[in-house]
């Protein structure tokens, strides 16, 4: 079935899977919208798109390696998993801690606008956040290159979006993707911010 679908494409249909699947493979989401810097604004992604329209078809070719997809329509995103769990990735601490700090600022836009999707968020925002939590102490704060190269990661698996400014400097800005939900579930969540409480963030 698969063979006999793909086959309709045309050249340039078939080019687009690939990249789409490769996109997927390598950053785990595919977000509705992304946001353009040049135009200043979120933009339609044209990959999701194409996704959408494919899905049946690229479910069918990921489930002969274990791969499963899935699409939320109502946050504009669209996931793999693996059923081997062979593509999770292992988060280094600050990472984690960063992760539960845009959760955080992701969750608490969602309870005061219901239709959020993305939300906007800075680099001095995080680290206050992350302050007031324990999760980092004030004398003990991440060097800007460590929370430069957690920004890099998480820009690089569609989890933020570069709005302004370098990721090492505080007045950088970014958009927080709804794929932050599917990052860490709850209870992980709940255990790195137990730990942290106890025996603090060292750098």
């Amino acid at each position: 079935m698969f063979f006999e679908e793909y086959e309709k494409f045309s050249n340039a249909d078939k080019e687009e899977f690939a990249h789409v699947v490769n996109t997927l493979m390598l950053k785990s989401f595919i977000l509705r919208e992304n946001y353009d810097r040049h135009l200043k604004m979120m933009k339609s992604n044209r990959d999701y798109s194409f996704c959408e329209r494919n899905i049946d078809l690229i479910r069918e070719y990921l489930e002969y390696s274990g791969w499963t997809i899935e699409k939320d329509s109502r946050l504009g995103v669209i996931s793999i998993n693996n059923e081997y769990q062979e593509n999770h990735i292992r988060l280094d601490f600050l990472t984690s801690v960063m992760v539960y700090g845009l959760r955080y600022i992701y969750e608490c836009a969602r309870e005061e606008n219901q239709m959020t999707s993305e939300v906007l968020s800075s680099a001095n925002e995080l680290l206050k956040v992350l302050i007031d939590k324990g999760l980092i102490k004030l004398d003990k704060k991440p060097s800007a290159v460590s929370m430069a190269s957690c920004y890099r990661f998480l820009e690089n698996h569609n989890i933020i979006n570069r709005v302004s400014g370098e990721f090492k400097e505080r007045t950088f800005t970014f958009y927080i993707l709804p794929s932050i939900l599917y990052v860490i579930d709850m209870e992980k969540i709940n255990a790195i911010f137990d730990e942290v409480s106890k025996f603090g963030l060292d750098n």
